[in-house]
Parts: C-alpha cells; structure tokens; sequence
C-alpha cells in the first residue's frame, strides 16, 4: 500500500469512528427532554404559521364570485304564532310583497288571527329573491323588513 492510499485509508477509518461525532459536535444538541420538547414545539409552531400564512394569502388571491341575479320578492312561506302553535300566514304576506323589491309591514294578528292567545308571537317568512332564498322574522307588533335589493 502506497503511503497516500494508506493516510485515505486511515482518514477514512477516522471519520467512521470518530471523526463524524466532531463534525456533528459543532452543531447545537438539546441538552434533554425538556429542551427536545421546547425545540420540536417551535419548529411545529413555525411550520403551522408558515401554512397558515401561505392558506391565507391564496384565499386572499381568490377572487369572490359575483353575487347571484337579485329579482322581486317570491314569498315561499309565512308562519305566524309560536313553536307550537301557528297559523299559515303565507297568502296574506304573498298578496302584499310578492313582485317588489323591498317591503316591510307590522306583524299583527290581522294575518291569521291569534294562533295562541296571551303568547309572544313571531312572523318567519322564507321568500326567494332570483336565485337566492332567504328568511326574514319578527314578533308580533314588530316590522319585518323584506328585502331583494343588491
């Protein structure tokens, strides 16, 4: 063996038994569990904010859909009284709204009668304006406002 090929061999040998735990020294080593657990916390609470922040900036980029075509109010359903018992108010309110874009009136007992005397009642009315549906309430001797405009 040539003394250049022996210094390889010897170096080589070196760095498999200890030379590569000098390497490895000069990097920083958590000293014990707590550390370990400390150093494993921050590199998950980085790589959570970095994904987070990368989420957030393509939703940001996303552009929103326009807004569905707005039409005149088309009254699907009105109940009037309570949970328990109500009346179907739904022909009143449609002969009054239907076709406008805006309309609002005083939630009385004039709708239906009085589906349950001395109870707190409510109006809740679900109308479609276009494309969307939508839901509007309000308790007895309140205005409900219904609304189709963009």
């Amino acid at each position: 063996m040539t003394t250049t090929n022996r210094c390889a061999a010897l170096f080589a040998a070196w760095l498999l038994a200890g030379g590569a735990t000098l390497a490895a020294a000069d990097e920083p080593r958590p000293a014990g569990p707590r550390e370990a657990y400390r150093e494993g916390y921050q590199r998950g609470y980085e790589d959570g904010f970095a994904a987070g922040l990368r989420k957030g900036e393509e939703e940001s980029r996303a552009v929103a859909p326009p807004a569905g075509p707005t039409g005149p109010i088309a009254i699907s359903r009105a109940l009037y009284g309570t949970s328990s018992k109500h009346c179907d108010a739904t022909r009143y309110v449609a002969r009054r709204a239907n076709g406008k874009r805006r309309y609002s009136f005083e939630v009385s007992n004039e709708m239906c009668g009085d589906p349950s005397r001395g109870d707190r009642k409510s109006l809740d009315v679900t109308y479609i304006c276009g494309t969307l549906a939508r839901t509007a309430s309000a308790n007895e001797h309140r205005t409900l406002y219904l609304d189709c405009t963009p």
